[in-house]
């Protein structure tokens, strides 16, 4: 009977329960698939992060939700760095690392803020960018008119950098507030655009210093909304910086502010890297706040 550590990381903010929780399950080598997935089904999360050995990079991480694998999770992947490092797992703060993940090695990072507080950040992909979806297929999805789709001003496109979302903004944060998902119509239009969700964005802001403020949408069989999606806000970040709707000096502070419709605020740091006219690299960070600490027995 082999006994492993389990922490549930808050992701994304300094305060107990809110961000968007994860599991992360520590020296999981010995655990197969099968046991991985009735785990992460077990100890419910909206992503269960296991840290493995690594032969190419400093750490390994495989990510399941209840329903099954997935290849990669923003917030996964920063709850669980997060915890390695206050592990003493990558040794002092400022260096640069190498996360293994099923869509490759990624370049991380564990930094110190000027108040003290611990930053991880993850690097993604390159940016994607495409033209798509409908305006009255997506409004419908949303519960809301066409008139309430910012589109002209900030066409809706389809973004990847890591997983494919199509980014569609509202006029307002009242008309935020009052998106009412359809989650079926959600999961044909994700699966029509070959699309991993839905975000949802504002330029209205709740909290001084945020940039954007967004809500993510996601096809069955996972919950409709997730509270802080990391792999979201990196293709939010990409796709406002491609197209100049923020100052290039203000590209390495970007934040943006989710779940707090869920009642767990979650404030996401991008910073965005520009050569001329392409963006260069993405980069997503966030603080984590451990909220519990189990010990589990596998056979």
């Amino acid at each position: 009977m082999a006994e492993l550590e389990l922490f549930r990381a808050d992701v994304f903010t300094d305060e107990l329960f809110l961000g968007n929780p994860a599991n992360v399950v520590f020296e999981a080598d010995g655990l197969d698939e099968l046991h991985m997935q009735r785990i992460a089904a077990e100890a419910w999360a909206p992503v269960t992060s296991f840290v493995l050995r690594s032969r190419r990079a400093d750490v390994r991480l495989r990510y399941f939700t209840p329903a099954g694998e997935d290849p990669l999770s923003g917030h996964g992947t920063i709850g669980a760095l997060w915890c390695l490092a206050d592990r003493k797992a990558f040794g002092a703060a400022g260096g640069r690392h190498r996360l293994e993940t099923a869509v490759g090695v990624l370049p991380f990072s564990v930094e110190q803020s000027a108040d003290s507080r611990r930053l991880v950040w993850m690097t993604q992909k390159r940016p994607m960018f495409a033209r798509e979806g409908d305006v009255k297929e997506v409004a419908s999805a949303l519960g809301v008119g066409a008139d309430a789709l910012f589109h002209e001003e900030f066409p809706m496109s389809r973004v990847s950098t890591g997983m494919p979302c199509l980014l569609a903004s509202v006029r307002s944060m009242d008309t935020i507030s009052r998106l009412e998902p359809k989650q079926a119509e959600v999961t044909e239009l994700c699966k029509e655009l070959d699309v991993g969700a839905i975000i949802v964005y504002t330029w209205s802001v709740m909290d001084q210093g945020s940039t954007l403020h967004s809500r993510c949408f996601l096809p069955h069989p996972q919950p409709i909304e997730d509270a802080a999606s990391g792999l979201g806000a990196g293709a939010l970040g990409a796709y406002v910086a491609e197209r100049d709707f923020v100052p290039r000096e203000k590209l390495g502070d970007m934040v943006i502010e989710q779940g707090h419709w869920m009642g767990r605020a979650s404030r996401i740091h991008v910073r965005i890297e520009r050569r001329g006219a392409a963006v260069r690299k993405v980069e997503v960070g966030g603080t984590v706040r451990v909220s519990m600490k189990a010990r589990i027995e596998v056979p």
